[in-house]
C-alpha cells in the first residue's frame, strides 16, 4: 500500500508500505515496487489507485492526452499488461475542453499468464498531462495492488 503520494509525469510507483493488514510476498520489493513471478502459470492482478487533482485545470488537455495506470511486465520485454484511464471530461460548445476529473478511484484487475523470472510493476503514465495528482490522502485510501497465482 502506499498511502499518499503526488505525481504530475510518468513513472512507476516505488517505496510500497506491506506491514500488517498489507501483504508482503517474498518475490516483492516494497523499495522498488517490483514483484517477481516465482513460477510460470495465470496470475490474478488488481490495483486500486483513489486520486484526487491539487487544482482546478486550468487548461485543457489535449485530443491524444490520455493519462492511465498499468501494471506493467518490465522483462523480458516492456509491456502493459493491465490498464485503466484516468476519467476525462470532454465538453463541447463553441470550443471543445478536455479534463481530468478532480477526484476519483481507477481499479485494474485482469488475469494474465507470466513466466518464472518476469519483472511486474504498477506505473502511472501522463501520456503528456501535466495535471498533478495527489495519490491518496490518508492511510485508506491510497494505492493497493495484489498478484495471485491462480493456475
Amino acid at each position: 500500500m502506499i498511502p499518499a503520494l503526488t505525481v504530475n509525469t510518468s513513472g512507476q510507483f516505488t517505496n510500497w508500505t506491506v506491514t500488517a493488514p498489507y501483504y508482503g510476498h517474498p518475490n516483492f520489493n516494497p523499495v522498488t515496487g517490483v514483484f517477481t513471478v516465482p513460477s510460470t502459470g495465470r496470475y490474478a492482478i488488481s490495483a486500486t489507485i483513489n486520486y484526487v487533482t491539487t487544482a482546478a485545470v486550468s487548461i485543457s488537455l489535449g485530443p491524444g492526452i490520455n493519462p492511465y495506470f498499468a501494471v506493467q511486465r518490465l522483462t523480458p520485454s516492456a509491456t502493459d499488461l493491465i490498464t485503466g484511464l484516468l476519467p476525462v471530461l470532454n465538453i463541447s460548445a463553441i470550443v471543445t475542453l478536455r479534463g481530468l476529473l478532480g477526484n476519483g478511484c481507477v481499479t485494474l484487475a485482469g488475469d494474465v499468464s507470466l513466466n518464472a523470472g518476469d519483472t511486474i510493476a504498477l506505473f502511472y503514465n501522463s501520456t503528456g498531462a501535466t495535471v498533478t495528482l495527489q495519490i491518496g490522502n490518508s492511510g485508506t485510501n491510497g494505492i493497493v495492488w495484489s498478484v495471485h497465482r491462480i493456475a
